[in-house]
């Protein structure tokens, strides 16, 4: 208070100054050189602190040196923008009480902030921390401006960006040397391949290539029946059309599985068809008889009807002769001079014929 030129305290005496309790702001630094920021909301007459209070305060805080700013309404702290602090002046001059509060407009400010960098941004390749540049991963120097990497460190399969090194497809690694690790494709390698049976996935593109004895995009299909080998584009030659094994063409082989059944189904449809190719042949080359056999057996019933009735009748007639039973015949015999007599008496005169007569013998 010795030390200080009482003039400088325009609102009121120095000594209340001193002495009231109100919002403070100091500014010092402790005895390694620190620098303190001090700040405590208040409002004049009835909060805060007065000067006694923050000097006693801030050697507390192990502070060497500080000067005491202006307070009251004026003491207001900002942090990163915001208003960080609870001002002691009501937001309306004319609404006194309030629980509102607002920062006084001041011409004067007092700014603590980070060293600067050049340029402010870093190019935007970078964070500027304590005044330096701190670059993103693929850039360098003071200003981030120079790619990290260079082209001859990416190799054949890679290009140098602002990241770093741009591997192909199928490759990776710092360097982008290495292939993309099995079951991955594309770019980064992170795609996942489809390829089963064994089949291999290209590192680049994804597709797959199958061993012999598969095919498909995926190499999931067998090769078709009567086929064997890379790409299913070999023909099986086995006796008899018989198949082959897909894989190496072997006609001695045995099918297990999904094929097997495949094959003893296709089997049993191939025999029906066959018999009924054949029942078919056989039918068109019969000949055709002119009456089928119902009509032969019907003929066959009506003829013997027909001869049975036949003999009915004729037993029945034959039964209905009078005489016929205890038929006894009576005849005579005749010589044969007597016959040639009897023609020659034909050939006489009436007389002689009638001499004739009367010695002739009747029965």
């Amino acid at each position: 208070m010795e030390a200080e030129c009482s003039k400088t305290q325009e609102t009121g005496s120095f000594n209340r100054f001193v002495n009231v309790v109100s919002a403070r702001t100091a500014l010092g630094h402790d005895k390694e050189g620190r620098l303190v920021l001090f700040h405590i909301d208040g409002e004049t007459d009835n909060r805060g602190m007065n000067l006694w209070e923050v000097a006693e305060f801030l050697q507390r805080q192990g502070v060497v040196n500080a000067v005491n700013l202006d307070g009251g309404g004026s003491s207001t702290f900002v942090a990163g923008g915001s208003l960080a602090s609870y001002p002691s002046d009501s937001c309306h001059p004319y609404l006194d009480g309030t629980r509102w509060r607002c920062p006084r407009a001041v011409s004067t400010v007092l700014c603590v902030h980070e060293p600067p960098c050049q340029p402010e941004d870093c190019g935007g390749r970078g964070s500027c921390i304590g005044g330096r540049c701190v670059c993103h991963s693929g850039w360098a120097g003071p200003a981030c401006r120079s790619p990290s990497c260079q082209q001859s460190a990416c190799g054949d399969h890679g290009l140098c960006t602002q990241y770093g090194c741009a591997c192909d497809a199928g490759w990776m690694g710092t360097n982008c040397s290495q292939v993309c690790p099995p079951g991955f494709y594309g770019d980064g390698c992170n795609q996942t391949c489809t390829c089963t049976n064994g089949g291999v996935c290209d590192p680049v593109h994804g597709r797959c290539s199958c061993p012999a004895g598969f095919q498909g995009e995926a190499c999931e299909q067998e090769c078709p029946l009567g086929f064997y080998g890379l790409g299913c584009k070999r023909e099986c030659h086995c006796p008899n059309k018989c198949l082959c094994d897909p894989v190496k063409g072997s006609c001695n082989v045995t099918w297990h599985g999904e094929r097997n059944q495949t094959i003893h189904t296709a089997s049993h449809c191939l025999a029906r068809e066959l018999l009924k190719t054949w029942q078919e042949e056989v039918e068109a080359h019969r000949v055709t008889p002119y009456f089928t056999e119902r009509t032969w057996l019907t003929i066959t019933v009506v003829l013997g009807m027909l001869l049975l009735a036949s003999a009915v009748g004729n037993v029945i007639q034959v039964s209905r002769k009078p005489g016929t039973a205890g038929f006894r015949a009576t005849y005579s015999y005749v010589p044969l001079a007597e016959m040639t007599a009897e023609m020659d008496y034909e050939d006489r005169p009436d007389e002689s014929k009638r001499a004739a007569m009367d010695s002739s013998i009747s029965y």
